[in-house]
């Protein structure tokens, strides 16, 4: 659509700034919730008792580069011609990444580090759930400019023409080496903003009702089932039975985990909230 932005005289192109400005936006998002987080956990510690905020900064811009290498991992195993091609897996380019893989190696990052240093993982994922929604967004809003990612061919109303990716749809479609003309697809990239959005939603929305990790949980579940239905539109490049059978497999578990977390954490949360406190 607008695959390229004009800035101060020099092009750039529009996915690279939108990656950058996840990245950015994620971070401070991210260090700000980590930070109320450990003021509100250490406020009636004496000053000098408090811990430090350094961890606050130091977490996101780790959890960023694990995003990254988890979704370029994740890639190579979901798109091995690629990079039997001359794609290298250790290259710079933001490109040929798998979400998920990023969001998975990103939790591990998160429960190591809370392994280690002694903190509670559920609240650092709550902590991280606007952060990562806001992320999203923005990075896919990239994906919408750029025109990767498309979808397949709809007649719907709602369906969009991406230019650039005429080659894409003559994959699609063989007969469309006989006409030409704008080719509707579906926008599979507004269908992901669009559940992410409802994703966070639902997650803010029941957060008074949820344990410590629930909101990270209904945002994940939700996004999760979000993906699973936009599946089906969108055009992979991926052998078949990673479409039909790993991807739906990788949801599927997404959503059980934490439905069951949600459901368990909420009863544990009701049954403390209304446990009358013991007399000494």
């Amino acid at each position: 659509m607008y695959p390229f932005i004009h800035l101060f005289g020099k092009t750039i192109a529009s996915y690279y700034v939108c990656a950058a400005l996840a990245g950015i936006v994620g971070f401070l998002l991210a260090a700000h919730m980590l930070c109320r987080l450990n003021k509100k956990e250490n406020k009636d510690l004496p000053s000098g008792g408090r811990s430090s905020c350094l961890w606050c900064f130091l977490l996101p811009a780790a959890i960023e580069v694990l995003a990254v290498i988890g979704a370029r991992l994740l890639n190579v195993v979901l798109n091995p011609d690629v990079y039997k091609k001359g794609f290298s897996v250790f290259s710079i380019f933001y490109r040929q990444l798998s979400l998920m893989g990023g969001l998975v190696l990103g939790l591990l990052g998160i429960l190591i580090f809370c392994a280690i240093w002694k903190k509670d993982p559920r609240k650092i994922l709550d902590a991280f759930t606007i952060p990562c929604a806001v992320g999203i967004v923005i990075l896919k809003i990239g994906c919408f400019l750029n025109g990767c990612c498309v979808g397949k061919k709809t007649d719907l109303p709602w369906g969009m023409v991406f230019p650039g990716n005429d080659a894409q749809m003559k994959a699609q479609d063989i007969l469309r080496i006989f006409y030409s003309g704008p080719v509707k697809v579906h926008p599979t990239q507004l269908y992901e903003i669009l559940g992410a959005l409802i994703a966070l939603a639902l997650a803010l929305l029941l957060r008074k009702k949820l344990g410590p990790g629930g909101r990270a949980a209904v945002f994940a579940g939700t996004f999760s089932i979000a993906r699973w239905i936009v599946l089906p539109y969108r055009v992979l490049s991926y052998p078949k039975y990673i479409i039909h059978i790993v991807y739906p497999i990788l949801y599927g578990m997404i959503v059980l985990l934490c439905l069951g977390y949600v459901l368990w954490s909420t009863g544990a949360f009701r049954k403390e909230k209304n446990t009358p406190p013991v007399a000494e």
